[in-house]
């Protein structure tokens, strides 16, 4: 340590003797060769005046005197070289043009230009050049000496600390090796030798003083640990028991709350899963383990803005909720849920406990109850109807069959009367007989077990305008399509459906008919709220003509089971056509309105469900158009 101070001493003060010299030699040669210059330049005025390049040439060589010099030459006013030294000097020795005047450090050489002036008249200038292999020679001559001083620096401390190290070192490496042995063995029993009265006699006497304190505390500490070895197998033993009890206590309790039916979940103030049962995992499709400990709307993002986390949020102030029904967003469940708050020691609250009842059996019974009823309701009304028709439409056929059959009767002698009534009859029959197959058919659509399908309804048109290829001709109908959608449906009731429209739009017209039929995405203002609700996307399919119409009053009526507005001679029916489209309709979980004005035609508006992802419907041909006599308009 002594020797490496003393080494760094010296360096430093070998570095900073170095580089005080060095700048101040350079200073002091730059100053010295200015004085010379100048001195130098001042005898020169006479020389350059009178254009005495000999009397130059004599003062340059005076310049030999100073060994340093190595070249000295002076220009005119002109620039041009009037006189140099040494005489043999070299043209690349000396400058070829004239720099700026004072004096430079450039390699090994000092360079200086100094004016030659008379007064006020610039006469020319001298040029020195010195050689500074004097300073590196003094360099040398320093580092030598630092050298050897650094030397007998080194041997004198080197000479010191073999001494020091005696006297100071071994003591305190004695000390050092019984501090080991004591940390190694544990054996507080070593004591260290004391040589001298100095210090290092006082840290001796110290250390073995505190050996031997640190030998009595550990018999004590021994004698406390086997005591204490006792207490804490004793206490271990209690609570090896306790934990055994609280344990199975654990235990038992997870298995009633896993035994539950009902879903059983505890989060903190930061709706953080805490607790869950095990038949979590089958609702959450989530092992439970994952869930601990994670935020609810981190795992089960879509109950933002949830009625179940309001609350939550709710009971954590602590408010009893109790919701009676639930439509969980996760499993898409029923429940009746509880939200209870948990208070800590300070009645407050800091959990809430979640008991979810699953009532989706429950819930989905009464729901098909309420539509059980629904559809009980309609078979009730349908029911009515068909009473009324029974004790009306039925019954007037068969009362006029029984009035013609008894004046058929007193007319047996008169064969044109005879034929005239027998027509009659004939004709009652066919009524009460269409009427009939009528209420079998709606009767049908209700029990209808067909298993829907993808229906290109472009193919369905196309289907009944070959059907009623005779009709239109007859009537000369525009047909106006537009590409339609293919949807769920059965396709014998998509047939029946769009036949009994044509049907209806080519009978009832006065003129030429035109029919339109278009479809697109239908609007949100266009569904009721119990269609909103199941988020289901719907098409909407336009069917108009230019038809005789009807008052927009009874519009409600015109699907009504045997309603016929137009009940004349000329426009005939069952007044069950539009009856059936309405239930073909409900049967695909859609509904159909109707607007309409009379003389201005009408107008079916047909809601169906419909999906994006089934195949694309095929694209309407100037084939499946038809017309009178011209082409067919095609979109």
């Amino acid at each position: 340590m002594i020797m490496l101070v003393c080494g760094l001493v010296l360096l430093v003060t070998c570095a900073a003797f170095f580089a005080y010299e060095y700048i101040t030699y350079r200073e002091f040669t730059k100053r010295e060769l200015a004085t010379l210059g100048q001195v130098t330049a001042t005898n020169l005025t006479s020389s350059l005046a009178f254009d005495t390049k000999e009397d130059a040439t004599h003062l340059l060589e005076a310049l030999k005197a100073q060994k340093n010099i190595v070249a000295a030459c002076v220009y005119d006013k002109n620039g041009k070289l009037f006189a140099s030294y040494p005489a043999n000097i070299r043209k690349e020795d000396v400058p070829a043009t004239l720099q700026n005047t004072g004096y430079f450090f450039s390699g090994n050489y000092l360079q200086g230009y100094k004016p030659v002036i008379q007064g006020n008249e610039h006469l020319g200038t001298l040029y020195l050049k010195s050689s500074l292999a004097g300073v590196y020679s003094r360099f040398i001559l320093y580092g030598a000496l630092a050298l050897v001083f650094v030397v007998l620096s080194f041997l004198f401390a080197f000479f010191l600390s073999r001494r020091l190290q005696g006297t100071i070192v071994n003591p305190i490496l004695q000390l050092a090796d019984k501090a080991k042995i004591v940390s190694e063995q544990k054996d507080y029993s070593v004591r260290a030798e004391k040589k001298t009265d100095d210090e290092l006699g006082v840290l001796t006497d110290a250390f073995n003083h505190m050996l031997t304190q640190i030998q009595l505390q550990n018999a004590e500490i021994n004698a406390l640990n086997a005591n204490l070895e006792e207490k804490i197998a004793l206490r271990t033993t209690e609570l090896q028991e306790a934990n055994a009890t609280l344990t199975e206590q654990n235990h038992f309790i997870e298995t009633i709350i896993d035994s539950s039916v009902d879903l059983i979940a505890v989060f903190d103030t930061n709706l953080h899963f805490v607790v869950l049962n095990k038949i979590a995992d089958e609702i959450f499709q989530h092992p439970r383990q994952d869930l601990i400990g994670r935020h609810v709307l981190d795992v089960f993002p879509g109950l933002k803005d949830s009625a179940f986390v309001a609350n939550l949020q709710k009971s954590m102030a602590g408010e009893f909720i109790h919701d009676e029904t639930y439509k969980s967003q996760v499993s898409s469940r029923y429940f009746e849920n509880f939200f209870v708050p948990l208070s800590d020691k300070n009645e407050v609250v800091n959990r809430v406990l979640v008991i979810g009842h699953d009532i989706t059996t429950i819930q989905l019974a009464n729901e098909k109850l309420k539509q059980l009823n629904t559809e009980l309701e309609n078979s009730n009304r349908d029911l009515e109807q068909f009473a009324y028709v029974a004790s009306h439409d039925l019954q007037e056929p068969l009362r006029k069959i029984k009035t013609f059959s008894e004046l058929s009767e007193k007319n047996v002698l008169h064969p044109e009367i005879l034929k005239r009534y027998l027509g009659k009859i004939s004709s009652s029959a066919t009524r009460m007989t269409d009427l009939i197959k009528a209420v079998l058919n709606y009767s049908r659509l209700g029990r209808e077990d067909a298993e829907q399908t993808d229906v290109d309804l472009n193919v369905i048109i196309q289907h009944i305008i070959t059907d009623l290829e005779l009709s239109i001709a007859e009537k000369k109908a525009v047909i106006q399509l537009e590409n339609l959608p293919v949807v769920k449906a059965i396709p014998l009731q998509m047939s029946q459906l769009f036949l009994n429209l044509f049907t209806n739009s080519l009978k009832f017209t006065k003129g030429q008919p035109v029919i339109a039929v278009k479809a697109g995405p239908a609007r949100k203002d266009d569904l009721p709220d119990v269609m909103l609700q199941n988020k289901t996307e719907y098409i909407k399919i336009n069917f108009s003509d230019n038809g005789i119409g009807f008052d927009q009053q009874y519009s409600d009526k015109a699907f009504s089971i045997f309603q016929r507005l137009h009940a004349t001679a000329e426009y005939g029916g069952t007044g069950i056509g539009l009856a059936l489209c309405k239930k073909i309709v409900e049967n695909h979980n859609g509904f159909i309105t109707v607007k309409s004005k009379p003389g201005e035609g009408t107008t079916f508006f047909i809601y169906l469900p419909y999906h994006h992802k089934l195949q694309p419907a095929t694209a309407v041909t100037p084939d499946m158009q038809a017309a009178s006599g011209k082409p067919a308009d095609v979109h």
